[in-house]
């Protein structure tokens, strides 16, 4: 379905438009009329005749014919009417609407039941619907404000979705008290039809759009999400501040990596994999929407940070934050407390002037000899001579402040309450920037699905790691003719549905070093676990004790969005304990997992540390990339554990695994 005619319509009716300024109906259909919309306006109501100097009309059928594909329908009646005024679009031929009425999904009920239908309607007739419960549509290329708050008119170069009408329309007021300018605004709502995915797509095609920042309380389309974000992200800034669990916050899991997958950390590596800035919360969002305006950040090169301060304090602070954001500090100039104007000017111009300087943050503190307006007119001439770098404010203060940093903002300079916000954005952005560079589209096209897994059996399941050229630990289930078949000192484990933690019942036993200790020894689990063994799908195993290797963990968590997560970090029994692991979405290659494995903290162990030697580094990448494959061609498998997995200086091994269907 084509966004063009919905977000450039020829006309507009308001469904409940009333007389009274106080009602929703009658606010939508005043800024449509104050937005300076071009096109014809027809209020809906059905008794009154004149409405805002406007004819009214007590039903859309009464319209003029041959205008409704190009018309945009905008409903804002009690839910319980709703669905068959969608009924009524559909027969007239309406392809775009907005329901900014409450009452549906949100309420579980017989508000879920009226939004199916909406949507099998509105699917039926191929027909674009934003909301439910929304705050409506702005497109200020089209002088159209078809929402009930209000927003600046000028047109910019960011976009900004929302699934929440009110976290919308707090960034609205912010950015136009921050003289930043927008180009559309989506209220996503309940999604019953358009959603985040369609409208994206529209804005990969989107020239006049370079910034495009959404806050979404789920995805439940997470990995035409990340295809799409992926390709947007080598074009344009995507920045998501992500809230709420939704789709994501799925029970806690019984595996080491379902308990260890929180939503939060899938949702950022979803995020990441994609090459969008992942916000942490509102401020977040502030910070990087104001340095993020000077669009030509994407052409700078330089990931280096310049401070020019007038206060030490400040520039201690400034450094402190640096350091903690892991942003390398290029120079730093203390002009003095007595600094006027002139020499703000006289060290910037220098500071600029250099080739190897792009990015320039400047501080300044009230002090008797500061000149604050005189300061950022001089800021604003030196933006203007060097374009192409990035200067970057932070005055510090009160009311002394407040008119010097209004001309900034007016003259497009990004500035920040504080050095350390500055600089926390500065190190979104070029996070951002550096991910750019290897950034590829994701794709989960042509997996094939393989032999459908029916069992969780263990000695089955090594069995299919093995199938995909992950190498195990000889594991053989055990008989006492077979003990004679290992090499001393041996390992035993209890395996099966019921022994899922081992280690917490006591039911892995090592350092065996004989046969008469391996008698011995399942004797005693064989009586102390006499009741599971009823079961026969519980039995033990016998392996050869592993030395001299490094324990990581692999595995993978299906999440109902995103599709498998894989995960790799420290193992052994304190797998849940340290936590310390990295994330990916299955889509990866070699590179990319050599990648994940250089961010764990443990990587300069695998490397070699103090002059002993590496391990296996590459067959451990191959091992990961072997088990994404594994994951996306069985989606039969909820979750899978290897812990542990032995890293040896030239092998390496699965020890045990662990399947959920």
């Amino acid at each position: 379905m084509s966004l063009h005619s919905f977000l450039n319509p020829k006309s507009v009716a308001v469904v409940g438009a009333s007389g009274k300024k106080d009602k929703i109906g009658r606010q939508i259909l005043d800024n449509v009329i104050a937005s300076g919309f071009k096109g014809k306006l027809y209020p809906i109501n059905l008794k009154e005749k004149r409405i805002a100097n406007l004819d009214a009309y007590a039903n859309l059928g009464d319209l003029p014919r041959g205008s409704f594909a190009s018309m945009l329908v905008v409903i804002a009646i009690p839910a319980k009417f709703v669905v068959s005024e969608i009924e009524k679009c559909a027969k007239l031929g309406v392809k775009n609407v907005i329901i900014i009425s409450a009452g549906f999904g949100e309420q579980g009920g017989k508000g879920l039941k009226m939004e199916e239908e909406i949507e099998k309607i509105a699917l039926r007739k191929k027909m674009n619907v934003l909301g439910p419960n929304c705050l409506g549509l702005i497109n200020n290329f089209n002088n159209l404000n078809a929402t009930f708050t209000n927003s600046d008119r000028r047109a910019g170069n960011i976009a900004l979705l929302s699934q929440s009408g009110a976290i919308g329309s707090v960034v609205l007021d912010w950015l136009k008290g921050q003289n930043i300018n927008l180009g559309y605004f989506f209220s996503l709502g309940n999604k019953v039809v358009l959603g985040e995915n369609e409208i994206l797509e529209y804005l990969l095609r989107d020239k006049e759009i370079e910034i495009i920042v959404l806050y979404l309380e789920e995805v439940a389309r997470g990995k035409e999400f990340v295809d799409i974000v992926s390709r947007l992200s080598k074009k344009k800034i995507v920045a998501v501040l992500p809230a709420g669990n939704s789709s994501l916050g799925s029970k806690l899991a019984s595996s080491h990596t379902g308990a260890i997958a929180s939503s939060e950390r899938v949702m950022r590596t979803a995020l990441t994999r994609a090459g969008a800035v992942y916000l942490e919360d509102l401020g977040d969002l502030f910070n990087v929407i104001s340095l993020s305006k000077k669009i030509y950040w994407h052409n700078n090169n330089s990931f280096s940070l310049n401070v020019l301060t007038n206060a030490g304090g400040l520039g201690v602070l400034t450094a402190d934050e640096v350091s903690g954001q892991g942003v390398e500090l290029q120079s730093s100039v203390d002009v003095l407390g007595d600094a006027p104007a002139q020499r703000y000017q006289k060290n910037l111009r220098e500071m600029l002037s250099r080739r190897d300087v792009d990015n320039v943050l400047v501080l300044l503190s009230p002090q008797t000899s500061t000149e604050p307006i005189k300061t950022a007119q001089a800021i604003i001439n030196l933006s203007k001579k060097h374009p192409k770098k990035l200067l970057i404010t932070s005055f510090v203060g009160g009311n002394s402040l407040d008119k010097a940093n209004r001309l900034l903002k007016e003259n497009n300079i990004p500035v920040f309450g504080s050095p350390e916000e500055a600089v926390r954005a500065f190190a979104k952005v070029v996070e951002h920037r550096k991910r750019l560079k290897t950034l590829k589209p994701y794709n989960s096209d042509g997996i094939k699905v393989g032999r459908v897994v029916k069992d969780d059996d263990y000695l089955k399941s090594l069995r299919l790691l093995k199938k995909y050229k992950i190498d195990i630990v000889k594991t053989i289930k055990y008989a006492k003719p077979s003990a004679v078949s290992f090499k001393y000192p041996v390992v035993v484990k209890v395996v099966g549905p019921k022994f899922l933690h081992k280690t917490d019942k006591q039911a892995v036993i090592t350092d065996i070093n004989n046969r008469s200790e391996l008698i011995k020894v399942v004797g005693q689990l064989e009586k102390s676990h006499r009741k599971e063994f009823k079961d026969l799908n519980n039995y033990i195993v016998v392996q050869p004790q592993i030395d001299e290797a490094q324990e990581l963990i692999l595995g993978f968590k299906r999440d109902s969005s995103f599709g498998a997560i894989l995960m790799v970090g420290l193992g052994g029994i304190y797998a849940e304990v340290f936590k310390e692991v990295n994330m990916s979405l299955s889509d990866l290659d070699l590179k990319q997992a050599k990648e994940l494995l250089k961010s764990l903290k443990i990587y300069p162990i695998l490397k070699g540390a103090r002059g002993k030697e590496g391990y296996d580094i590459n067959n451990l990448a191959k091992a990961i990339v072997n088990l994404a494959r594994l994951a996306n061609e069985h989606p039969e498998i909820k979750e899978l554990d290897i812990n542990p997995v032995f890293v040896q200086r030239k092998k390496v091994l699965a020890g045990d695994v662990r399947i959920i269907l």
